[in-house]
């Protein structure tokens, strides 16, 4: 191959008689069988072990510290793509200075963080990203982190909600409600 790996997978692997050492087996088979295409690193401390599991923690704040750092701005995203093959989605309207993908292994959530120069309209290619996720991908959002305040909920959803908080004190404004105590929409 030649090149460097742009693709890394963390795996937490537990030992129920014998598993691990059948999981390593099928790991090195796969190696031999297909040289180059990966390498297999086993933590081999603590503090080790420790350092990887940081990155799903800090990988979000190191984002927004390289945007503000190098003057540019991003946004983040997550989504799921079809296990069908899934294919990257397209950024429309502008080229990205950096695009990252963290993927959670084998079960297709994506999450990605993608930096722009100033003055681009990121929330624009924010929203076609979305689109694409959902046209052109068929793919799903929210993925994992739930509605908040820029997905639609489905209507089934909602209604839950509305009966489950009949006053609208504990999420106002989530899945596309209204923000208004009783969800109100008159002012």
């Amino acid at each position: 191959m030649g090149k460097e790996r742009d693709h890394h997978v963390a795996m937490t692997v537990g030992d129920f008689d014998g598993s691990l050492d059948r999981f390593m087996q099928r790991m090195v088979q796969f190696k031999e069988k297909h040289p180059n295409s990966i390498a297999i690193h086993e933590c081999q401390s603590q503090s080790e072990m420790d350092a990887l599991t940081a990155f799903r923690f800090v990988a979000a704040p190191a984002f927004r510290t390289y945007c503000v750092g190098n003057d540019i701005q991003g946004f983040s995203v997550d989504y799921a793509l079809p296990k069908s093959g899934g294919t990257v989605p397209p950024l429309q309207l502008a080229t990205p200075v950096k695009r990252m993908r963290y993927s959670h292994f084998g079960c297709n959530v994506v999450h990605e963080d993608v930096a722009f120069p100033n003055g681009i309209d990121v929330d624009a290619i924010k929203y076609a990203l979305k689109k694409s996720v959902e046209h052109e991908c068929h793919g799903r959002l929210p993925a994992e982190h739930g509605h908040g305040c820029e997905y639609k909920a489905p209507p089934e959803t909602q209604q839950r909600w509305m009966q489950m908080d009949p006053m609208n004190v504990m999420n106002p404004g989530v899945g596309g409600l209204p923000s208004t105590y009783r969800y109100r929409t008159d002012n």
